[in-house]
């Protein structure tokens, strides 16, 4: 019993003291379509994410939360929602640990859609929901905790203003209580996607308008003061359709705006990144694609230590870079660097990028790849490199070969075994938490009484991964 208690308080020294992988993904959700739309890095080195889920809840689509450790493992999960239908689009975490989720729903309020705005404890249990908008349909897509405590959320709105939709700006108090909701827009469409609050306290809008300049619709630059009047407004783009999907703020007073065109680049929608200064002057573009398929970029960061890339997150499944989404990262003249693709043999997408605390990256979407049903939540942790995406492991793969499977011993000090039909494995290698990998060749495994035994005598004591065709497997090795 010493003995066992001795090894215990071992395993969780190691795992306490040892750094989370750098590079790893892993997938979400049942047997409906679950999507992944934001992510956040939490307080203790974990991440939240909200999307939308067919497989759990109350009604057609609900919105899905989730909570992760560093290591991508699911530490809860839930959904909101009524009988209709709800997604959840932006996620912000407290600094009490709670969490508060933006987005839409129309199982409640007094429109068709509204926004809905759900806060949570750290454990994820529902504390308050509430629904914002008019008669008709409004929707949220951003939103950010505010300086003074409260949050700003950034949709469109067919209940109120002067055209067919409107960009629409709602500011609440801690509580959601609405301070005040403004729109903007003309006769035409026009559409808020991504709201930040800058360095002054003011804010800072994307999106597009279709009722200034270009009736198909441009980039629209935007910033507010802090009871919602006009600062700027300014539109990118030619004849054609363009529009922006998120802005950020540079910390030399800079912004950036991922997006799409088809007024110039090959001819479909092609990605579109924008690099304004303070006054919104377009300082540089860049525009890439291909003729015959759309490339957009949905989400935009500026790296930890390296002021002067900027990668973005590029999300169309037959693009001019391959059949996967990619992360590219960007000069400061906006030119490419590296792009290195993430996916399988089927449709992926991703959706957010952020940058996390060891210089990193995390990206969530969805997949149809990796043994999904319809389509699963896909998360993507990366190093500052985004190189070597083939050393990507996956955490938790759901795959039948391994239904069975037995490692052990685990701990081990030199010799581990594994019970698994030999037939069933394809690829198999170790790779520690900074993403360096051992291939073993199959054909000089040892096997002894149809187990196959691996020789692990000459590695270092630390946390390691097993991966085994595409399923990786958490062993420690302790002499």
């Amino acid at each position: 019993m010493k003995t066992l208690i001795s090894i215990l308080f071992l395993i969780i020294e190691i795992v306490a003291n040892a750094q989370p992988p750098k590079k790893f993904y892993s997938t979400y959700g049942g047997n409906g379509y679950d999507v992944g739309y934001d992510v956040k890095q939490t307080l203790d080195g974990g991440y939240i994410i909200t999307g939308s889920t067919s497989s759990f809840g109350q009604g057609n689509t609900d919105m899905y939360f989730l909570k992760l450790d560093s290591m991508g493992w699911k530490q809860f999960e839930t959904s909101f929602g009524g009988v209709s239908n709800e997604i959840g689009k932006s996620v912000v975490q407290l600094i009490d640990s709670s969490y508060v989720i933006a987005g839409y729903t129309s199982s409640t309020g007094v429109g068709g859609y509204d926004i809905f705005l759900v806060k949570t404890d750290k454990m994820g249990a529902l504390l308050w929901q509430k629904t914002i908008g008019g008669a008709d349909w409004d929707f949220a897509y951003s939103m950010q905790a505010t300086a003074d405590g409260g949050f700003i959320i950034a949709g469109t709105t067919y209940s109120y203003g002067r055209g067919n939709a409107d960009g629409y700006i709602v500011k609440t108090d801690a509580n959601g209580n609405v301070v005040w909701q403004k729109t903007y827009g003309g006769v035409n469409d026009d559409e808020f996607k991504s709201v930040i609050q800058t360095a002054d306290g003011n804010y800072a809008l994307t999106g597009y308008t279709k009722s200034y300049n270009d009736l198909l619709g441009d980039v629209w630059g935007f910033k507010i003061n802090t009871i919602g009047d006009s600062l700027l407004c300014k539109f990118y783009g030619g004849n054609n359709e363009d529009f922006g999907n998120e802005i950020i703020e540079h910390q030399n007073g800079n912004f950036f705006i991922a997006g799409a065109t088809q007024s110039f680049g090959a001819g479909m929608l092609d990605a579109y990144s924008i690099k304004l200064d303070n006054t919104y002057t377009q300082v540089l573009y860049q525009v890439d694609g291909h003729p015959s398929t759309n490339e957009i970029f949905h989400s935009v960061v500026i790296p930890s230590g390296n002021p002067s890339l900027t990668a973005y997150a590029e999300t169309d499944n037959l693009s001019i870079w391959g059949i996967h989404p990619k992360i590219i990262i960007l000069n400061s003249s906006l030119g490419y660097v590296i792009a290195t693709g993430y996916g399988d043999t089927k449709e992926d997408e991703i959706f957010k990028i952020i940058k996390t605390k060891d210089s990193g990256f995390a990206c969530i979407g969805y997949t149809k790849s990796f043994n999904s049903i319809l389509s699963d939540v896909i998360f993507i942790k990366t190093d500052s490199t985004i190189l070597g995406s083939q050393n990507v492991i996956s955490v938790h793969e759901n795959e039948d070969v391994f239904n069975n499977i037995d490692i052990y011993p685990n701990p081990v000090k030199d010799y581990i075994y594994i019970q698994i039909n030999s037939k069933k494995i394809k690829t198999i290698s170790l790779i520690d938490i900074v993403g360096n990998v051992i291939n073993y060749d199959l054909l000089n495994l040892d096997y002894e009484n149809d187990k196959l035994k691996l020789d692990l005598s000459k590695m270092s004591n630390g946390i390691y991964f097993l991966k085994i065709n595409s399923r990786a497997h958490k062993i420690i090795i302790d002499k």
